[in-house]
């Protein structure tokens, strides 16, 4: 396996989580309807975005039942992509030139170690799958609020004229 490939592979894995995050950051605050999200979300990682998006979609009694699924629809592709994500960049065990990537697992009292072959090609689906994740939650997001939902994380850094921060406060 070429090293050089698979840290390409895993650099797009990294590059299309980020932007799933910023969108996941923007649906949260669009969702709670306030730019005082912002400050909130800033603490919270993917998993608990998608979680509280989640529920707060559940809740919202202004999202029309179609747009209502369309939304819970893609923060499920969206936790499904990041599972996947996560166990990508989490689990990958080793690398050697030559060889192929591996992940073992196994509880402490086991004896039995399964491995996982990731190849650069199982690696770029991820990131695939991440991106179109993001870009399934920020079509639904539209649908349901219009084109400036996004705008609503911003308004409190704009006013600020920086970024919210969990380390700001």
């Amino acid at each position: 396996m070429d090293v050089d490939e698979l840290q390409h592979a895993l650099g797009g894995v990294v590059l299309e989580s980020a932007y799933l995050e910023r969108v996941l950051r923007a649906a949260f605050s669009a969702l709670i309807d306030s730019k005082y999200a912002a400050v909130v979300d800033s603490r919270l990682t993917s998993a608990h975005l998608i979680e509280d998006c989640e529920r707060i979609t559940r809740l919202r009694t202004d999202i029309p039942g179609t747009e209502k699924d369309r939304l819970l629809a893609a923060l499920k592709a969206c936790y499904q992509a990041n599972s996947r994500r996560n166990r990508v960049i989490h689990t990958e065990g080793a690398t050697r030139p030559g060889d192929v990537t591996v992940s073992l697992h196994g509880s402490g009292n086991s004896r039995n170690i399964s491995v996982t072959v990731r190849t650069p090609g199982e690696v770029r689906q991820v990131a695939s799958q991440v991106a179109d994740a993001a870009s399934e939650l920020r079509a639904a997001m539209t649908a349901a609020f219009g084109p400036a939902w996004g705008l609503v994380e911003d308004r409190l850094r704009r006013e600020l004229g920086r970024d919210i921060g969990a380390d700001t406060l």
